[in-house]
């Protein structure tokens, strides 16, 4: 955390190491950090209540009310959505990487040129991102360092367990091939409840865009005989 900085005064030292956090897995190619996110959400906030008192001063109360669902809603709809949505693609990608480095540990070669080969032959976020990590390792850091790095970049919970168990599983000797089949056995029961619940969710939906669609026309084909007797004299 940078000290001297305006924003140190104005927040609290949890809310920017939150937001610092939330940031970072946006991945490495994320353009905002937790400073400029609580600028923007702060400045926005205050342009959207200016642009409310200009358009009516006089229900400040009201006012007040909107822009603080505003700066509530701010983080859900810009920053939470963003980490949800690499959360599902990086899952996605995760099965295929680490079938990958699965086979190429169990073709005899060692866990860092593993992840390097499968970085450069499978496309996606995730491969760049543990590219990035083992660029991490040729300006001095050492490979359990770089891999801690990489799990506060990955939102996934079910892929950090992944990348923990193999920097333990590396530094002990143990064996990491069983530990990334059993892994990616979860995560895909997991995305097939994800589905499923997605379906279950369908009949929902569909009732709710039925009644919104199809009741004002029942309506108005039952009640277009009276409101035309009304208008006709």
């Amino acid at each position: 955390m940078k000290k001297g900085r305006i924003e140190n005064k104005i927040y609290r030292k949890e809310t920017i190491q939150k937001y610092q956090e939330k940031c970072l897995s946006l991945g490495m190619d994320a353009t905002v950090n937790g400073y400029s996110f609580l600028n923007m959400r702060l400045f926005s906030t205050l342009l959207l209540f200016f642009f409310f008192l200009i358009i009516d001063y006089r229900n400040l109360i009201v006012n007040l009310v909107l822009c603080s669902i505003y700066y509530y809603l701010f983080s859900k709809l810009y920053l939470d959505s963003k980490i949800e949505k690499r959360q599902r693609q990086l899952e996605k990608e995760s099965i295929l990487f680490f079938e990958v480095v699965a086979l190429s540990l169990e073709s005899g070669r060692n866990l860092v040129d593993s992840l390097e080969i499968t970085s450069k032959s499978v496309e996606g976020s995730l491969s760049l991102e543990f590219s990035n990590a083992l660029k991490e390792m040729e300006y001095g850091k050492s490979f359990k360092e770089s891999l801690q790095a990489l799990r506060t970049r990955i939102p996934s919970p079910s892929i950090q367990n992944m990348i923990l168990n193999l920097e333990q599983s590396n530094a002990y000797g143990n064996n990491m091939v069983e530990p990334i089949r059993e892994q990616l056995n979860y995560i895909r029961e997991m995305r097939v409840m994800g589905v499923k619940t997605q379906i279950n969710k369908m009949p929902i939906q569909v009732s709710v865009v039925s009644v919104l669609l199809f009741v004002p026309i029942i309506l108005l084909l039952v009640l277009s005989p009276v409101i035309v007797k009304l208008l006709l004299p």
